[in-house]
């Protein structure tokens, strides 16, 4: 009989449903509030690409561009940041041509600089595809790759378990944009941006 009515009995059941609920839905909470933070992050360093590429494809007064022209720009442009850590923030600029005929689909740089990073090496750059739009005989175009580091506010100590290396997660971004200012060089029809400390006729076919 005691038995039967220990059965039947429900009450604090809604209690150890929830009990059971609760960790489950604390997870889901911070898991949004994580990925909402995230992708604001990686927002903000697309923004920081994005800024970059806008103002070398400017070019500058003079070309090669100025040094401390450059220096300036890659110095500033991690404030874009804010409020998030800019800290350790990789920026690699690359001006790089087109030439189907001889590279087909994969561009050519021309020059390069980085920032917190090691800038890419001249020549064909065979782990790139010439995007669409871009893909005319003589074109050029600037290429900013951006690397960042995104620590989870909650979530640290997950990831640190899952990855079982870091509790940090890395972002990046790549944008190419087209040349906006520059200098003529050679044959070509095109305006291209010429880094610092590269040969003004590296991707025309004159260079020695």
């Amino acid at each position: 009989m005691l038995r039967s009515a220990f059965l039947r009995d429900r009450r604090g059941s809604a209690m150890v449903e929830f009990a059971l609920l609760l960790p489950v839905m604390l997870a889901l909470l911070a898991g949004m509030s994580e990925l909402s933070r995230a992708f604001d992050h990686w927002r903000k360093l697309t923004l920081l690409a994005r800024t970059v590429a806008d103002l070398v494809s400017q070019g500058d007064a003079q070309s090669p561009f100025a040094a401390s022209a450059m220096t300036d720009i890659l110095a500033v442009a991690p404030r874009v940041l804010r409020p998030f850590d800019a800290s350790g923030v990789q920026i690699a600029v690359s001006a790089l041509g087109v030439d189907p005929a001889k590279l087909q689909l994969v561009p050519q740089v021309c020059s390069a600089t980085a920032s917190g990073t090691t800038a890419r090496a001249l020549g064909p750059a065979n782990d790139l595809t010439v995007p669409a739009g871009y893909r005319t005989e003589g074109m050029r175009y600037v290429l900013v790759e951006v690397r960042g580091t995104y620590t989870p506010m909650i979530g640290g100590a997950l990831v640190r378990l899952v990855t079982g290396i870091s509790n940090q997660i890395t972002l990046s971004a790549s944008i190419p944009w087209p040349v906006r200012g520059g200098q003529t060089y050679g044959t070509n029809t095109y305006t291209e941006v010429v880094l610092p400390g590269a040969n003004p006729k590296a991707c025309d076919g004159s260079a020695p």
